[in-house]
């Protein structure tokens, strides 16, 4: 989030000394409601704008793959507008400095579909909600999670999320530097038990996480031992919404404050209950539009370190189309 100090209450004394209609002057006692949001409405143009200001920009907590798991649920993750960027990193390999994004990045689509497409490396990733995620099941009694990240060899484990009997979606949530064993029963919670709760299963913890926070979806399939990749996703935020008067209008730092203050006298005019102020407030839209083309010039003044890269090979595949990524360029096939 950003670090302003303007307050929503300074907004409204500005525009009020300006001689403009603001509307916690209004009777009935519902300026603040509406003065609200407008706020909100002015904010969610400036973050809607598709740009990526780094006052917006917030990065996921890392996850690593494991073996044949496509989807990867989160736990309190509900701020993602739309992603950014990503790092890979082979966070099992020994040499100094670990690879990072190597032989290629991670691409962020809207969408991916479910695959048995086992290949290497995983290169493109997208956020879903966790109840659109797809669930592993509990492994059986005495079952083994190994350490992902470890200086020997990796092992197969199994995946590392379910559905308990009850609905609650689960995942493990101590993957620790030693082997972990399943109990000799299936966890199970209290239907719709909250996000976060725990519950052992022999070495095993699970925990709950909600339907509607976020996770991720990864493409192609990571295979069944290593390499163990530590994914760190990062992406633009949701609107916050202001709450009250004393709100300050983060995300905007404050040198982007102004812009915040057209929008808002704009608003306040065509919401004002004299025609003439309305008519005037339609007048000036086209100043609101004009401050959000600044904001994106002044937040746009260094280029992005993103390269053109084609969708397929400037050549026809010497497999078969339904081989899709099994065409690696290397020194024995450069083309």
């Amino acid at each position: 989030m950003g670090n302003s100090t303007t307050k929503l209450q300074d907004v409204i004394a500005y525009a009020k000394a300006k001689g403009i209609p603001v509307p916690t002057d209004q009777p009935g006692g519902a300026g603040t409601a509406l003065a609200l949001k407008m706020a909100n409405d002015v904010m969610g143009d400036i973050i809607a704008e598709r740009f990526n200001p780094k006052f917006n920009r917030a990065a996921a907590t890392p996850f690593l793959t494991n073996s044949y798991q496509q989807d990867y649920p989160q736990v309190g993750l509900v701020n993602i507008g739309w992603g950014e960027d990503c790092d890979k990193l082979d966070i099992n390999n020994t040499a100094i400095p670990k690879p990072l994004n190597q032989p290629w990045g991670i691409t962020w689509r809207k969408q991916l579909s479910r695959t048995s497409l086992s290949l290497w490396p995983v290169r493109e990733i997208c956020w879903m909600y966790n109840n659109e995620l797809s669930y592993g099941t509990w492994p059986g009694a005495t079952k083994t999670f190994y350490p992902l990240v470890t200086n020997g060899p990796i092992q197969t484990n199994p995946i590392m999320s379910m559905i308990d009997a009850n609905g609650n979606l689960l995942i493990v949530n101590n993957i620790a530097s030693a082997p972990i064993v399943t109990g000799a029963n299936a966890p199970l919670l209290a239907a719709n038990s909250p996000e976060g709760t725990t519950v052992m299963d022999g070495t095993v913890q699970w925990i709950v996480v909600a339907p509607m926070s976020q996770g991720f979806r990864v493409f192609p399939l990571p295979g069944s031992s290593g390499p163990v990749y530590q994914i760190t996703p990062y992406y633009q935020q949701k609107l916050t919404l202001l709450t009250s008067l004393g709100s300050v209008i983060n995300p905007l730092p404050d040198e982007y404050s102004r812009f915040f203050q057209v929008g808002f006298e704009i608003m306040c005019k065509q919401g004002s209950p004299n025609a003439a102020d309305r008519a005037e407030g339609l007048r000036e839209y086209p100043l609101w539009l004009k401050a959000l083309e600044a904001y994106i010039k002044q937040g746009n003044r260094e280029p992005d370190a993103y390269s053109a890269i084609p969708a397929s090979g400037v050549v026809e595949s010497v497999y078969a189309g339904w081989s899709g990524l099994r065409n690696p360029q290397d020194p024995s096939q450069p083309y």
